[in-house]
């Protein structure tokens, strides 16, 4: 007879803004199979995506700063890490995890501090700084917490 299984805990789902090609590739190989990403190549496409799931849908987002690479449109020029933020302020749980990935220093802090200031827990981590190794860890730290 077979034993049955214990409850088994949804996947937890991420939000990727980046809009670095091998960046992006990198993520996708670094994610555990569990997980599952939703990648925003640019600011306003983020912003979009964060409207639409508002609430409590993601258990952390990996943000950048300067997200000009892919622009969809014109109306996205300008657009930084700095509007999604905003976004985020307004339509995001702030149990979501978020960490910093841009390599913009001044941006980077910018985004943190709000972010901290409306009650979200915070890594601040530039680009070449983060691993894989790195990357499983602050999931294991979300996956400890984090309950749909």
């Amino acid at each position: 007879m077979a034993r049955p299984d214990g409850p088994k805990t949804p996947p937890i789902r991420l939000l990727v803004v980046e809009d670095n090609a091998e960046r992006i590739a990198r993520f996708e190989r670094w994610m555990p199979p569990d997980v599952r990403v939703t990648f925003a190549r640019s600011a306003g496409r983020a912003m979009r995506i964060i409207e639409l799931d508002a609430g409590r849908v993601y258990a952390g987002m990996l943000l950048d700063h300067d997200l000009d690479d892919q622009n969809a449109s014109d109306d996205e020029l300008g657009l930084t890490g700095r509007h999604v933020v905003d976004r985020i302020i307004r339509h995001t749980d702030p149990d979501a995890a978020m960490l910093v990935h841009s390599i913009n220093p001044g941006g980077a802090r910018m985004m943190v501090r709000r972010l901290e200031l409306a009650g979200f827990w915070v890594t601040r981590m530039p680009f070449p700084v983060l691993s894989e190794a790195k990357l499983r860890t602050w999931i294991d730290e979300i996956r400890s917490y984090w309950r749909p």
